[in-house]
């Protein structure tokens, strides 16, 4: 078996492979990323992450890749500018309709792979609307990459700041190793011994939201000082392979009609 790329296909090409295949679709942003790194950042890595994964994935079970969508909620950094959002509820709309499409072109298994962490209360919700809400015979998955590979990215104690983080150490080594020629070196914020207030102000037992949280920060999560491309190219194996298993465990546990 070999991965498929959507885009490439013909519309009888996609009818035929379409009822036996998991379609992954990745989900970016574009948005700021501090003063270093484009703001195609989430998409660059999700992508990067989708296409090795289905490659990986392909050798046991037919994948296609859609296109990433390049757009997400990021309302959060309009401040900071250099930001294109869609709304929330217009955004699970948009994830509602993407899947609606697949299904009219017979797909029936359907992994959303998110890259960016706005998108995770939609891609979270997705599955309801498409199979619960709108009663679509069909499998959903979404998650986000850090979701679905915490257990590798736990296992390789990264020293490189929070996961994913925002235009910090994470994300900063992810470009080195994908595009370095995008990455702006000289323009690196200066090194930090902590992370920034966004992070500070967390908690993992619950999502909470304040008024202007994020200008409490610049725009990033945490010093990029430590990046470099070898972490960002481990890392990025790593999250592919772990994201790979879960298209094929995925695959295997849906069982479908055609």
């Amino acid at each position: 078996m070999t991965t498929a790329r959507l885009d490439h296909l013909t519309r009888d090409e996609l009818a035929r492979l379409a009822p036996r295949a998991t379609v992954l679709v990745p989900l970016g942003s574009t948005e700021q990323h501090g003063p270093h790194l484009p703001v195609c950042a989430d998409s660059a890595i999700v992508t990067d992450i989708a296409e090795r994964a289905a490659t990986q994935a392909a050798l046991d079970v037919p994948v296609v890749v859609a296109p990433t969508l390049p757009f997400g909620f990021a309302h959060h950094h309009l401040p900071f500018g250099g930001t294109v959002s869609i709304g929330m509820l217009t955004y699970l709309q948009v994830l509602t309709d993407i899947g609606t499409s697949l299904h009219a072109s017979g797909f029936r298994r359907l992994i959303f792979i998110n890259g960016h962490g706005g998108n995770d209360a939609a891609v979270r919700a997705v599955g309801d609307r498409l199979v619960v809400e709108n009663g679509l015979d069909m499998h959903v998955a979404g998650t986000s990459y850090w979701t679905c590979a915490a257990d590798a990215l736990r296992d390789m104690n990264l020293d490189v700041g929070p996961v994913p983080g925002h235009a910090g150490g994470f994300e900063t080594s992810c470009l080195l190793a994908l595009h370095p020629d995008r990455v702006r070196s000289d323009q690196f914020p200066p090194a930090e011994e902590s992370v920034q207030p966004l992070v500070r102000l967390g908690a993992r037992e619950a999502v909470i939201r304040q008024p202007g949280i994020w200008q409490l920060s610049d725009g990033r999560t945490d010093d990029s000082s430590r990046a470099n491309a070898d972490t960002g190219e481990k890392a990025l194996e790593n999250i592919s392979d772990a994201v790979a298993r879960f298209i094929v465990d995925f695959h295997r546990s849906s069982q479908v009609t055609a």
